[in-house]
């Protein structure tokens, strides 16, 4: 049952965190703080979002593995915007999803 709470609760979160239609374009662009305040953000709706607070678990725990991963996730990024500018918000949004996905793992 607990597998099946956390798959739907990965599901949801996956659902409803796009990256703020952020392109690499956008990404490159930001300063270092900027870079970090938007995956906070990230984070944020990713965690407080409607969806997700209708499971029994613990979403501070995901949100606390979440943010431990904001260099890695900033990092990520970084490397998948230098791979080619055509990199776009899809690939940001795929990152970030695999992130949350371990946490809820």
């Amino acid at each position: 049952m607990r597998l099946i709470v956390v798959a739907l609760l990965g599901a949801t979160l996956l659902w409803a965190a796009p990256a703020e239609a952020t392109t690499c374009r956008d990404w490159e662009r930001a300063s270092p703080a900027g870079k970090s305040a938007l995956i906070e953000s990230m984070i944020s709706r990713a965690i407080s979002g409607q969806k997700g607070r209708q499971y029994q678990v613990n979403r501070s725990r995901i949100e606390r593995c979440l943010r431990m991963s904001v260099r890695n996730i900033g990092y990520d990024f970084d490397d998948a915007c230098s791979t080619g500018r055509s990199a776009g918000m899809q690939a940001l949004n795929t990152i970030f999803k695999n992130y949350i996905w371990s946490c809820v793992q």
